[in-house]
């Protein structure tokens, strides 16, 4: 049998005093909650003298809230978000370069939408230009309508959400809206990740909190890439998660998957 001896005063005093600190310390974390989601073919896309057609589906655009730099976060709040399951707790460091100011980072961010929306134009009409034949129903007339895509007659408009992470499903959005082809066909998805002009698709953060808000507005596919394939965990029951590497490829699944 062994005996434990109860600690020394001074030992039990100094914990005491050291989880207390850090009960009202602040401390240099970042919280990553879950944001809103935006249908896209409500008001973001606007086209000028290009024919389009009207989508039966609804793709969602992701966002995602974190505490701002300039935030200190306290001991109770670190726990209760560790423990809850629609929060994740990441460094400071990880989320914001140091020594950067919330508005700096705002103003970062919206710099990196409007980066990704130009981006998103460029790889969706680089996409109809060279698949002409999706854009109507014979190649011929499809050929003739990718020649007439202009990237300055087509813009976006989205509140307050920043950062470059909606390129993909900018992308998809208005490949679905400048082809007869119906790729949606009624299915109400999301997704999220940053893109090039050349359509490839790169990884992107939060994506377990946006996975979870896509569910909860009743999305059932949800576009990531690839590059963020090994952070995804816990993906709600109902929601199908399609990890793509290029516009191209998402595209594809879409046409593929169809009813």
């Amino acid at each position: 049998m062994m005996r434990f001896s109860r600690l020394p005063r001074l030992v039990t005093w100094t914990l005491g005093i050291f989880f207390a600190l850090a009960t009202i310390a602040p401390l240099p974390y970042a919280i990553v909650l879950p944001g809103e989601a935006q249908n896209i073919f409500k008001g973001v896309i606007t086209f000028k003298d290009l024919k389009n057609y009207p989508a039966t589906g609804r793709i969602d655009l992701m966002s995602i809230r974190v505490t701002n730099p300039d935030t200190w976060i306290f001991g109770p709040e670190i726990v209760y978000s560790w423990i809850s399951g629609d929060r994740a707790v990441y460094p400071k460091s990880a989320i914001y370069p140091p020594g950067v100011t919330a508005e700096e980072e705002s103003k970062q961010a919206k710099e990196d939408m409007v980066n990704s929306q130009d981006k998103a134009i460029v790889a969706a009409v680089n996409y109809l230009q060279a698949h002409p034949e999706i854009m109507a129903s014979t190649k011929a007339a499809g050929v003739e309508r990718a020649q007439l895509l202009d990237t300055t007659k087509i813009k976006f408009k989205v509140g307050e959400t920043g950062g470059p992470s909606g390129g993909l499903v900018f992308s998809i959005g208005l490949v679905e809206l400048l082809t007869e082809q119906d790729l949606l066909d009624g299915r109400h998805i999301a997704g999220t990740g940053t893109i090039t002009e050349r359509g490839v698709v790169g990884a992107i953060g939060g994506i377990n909190e946006k996975i979870m808000s896509a569910k909860k507005v009743g999305a059932t596919l949800f576009f990531a890439p690839v590059d963020s394939a090994e952070e995804i965990s816990n993906v709600p029951d109902g929601i199908k998660v399609v990890t793509v590497a290029t516009l191209a490829q998402a595209i594809n699944y879409l046409e593929r998957s169809g009813r």
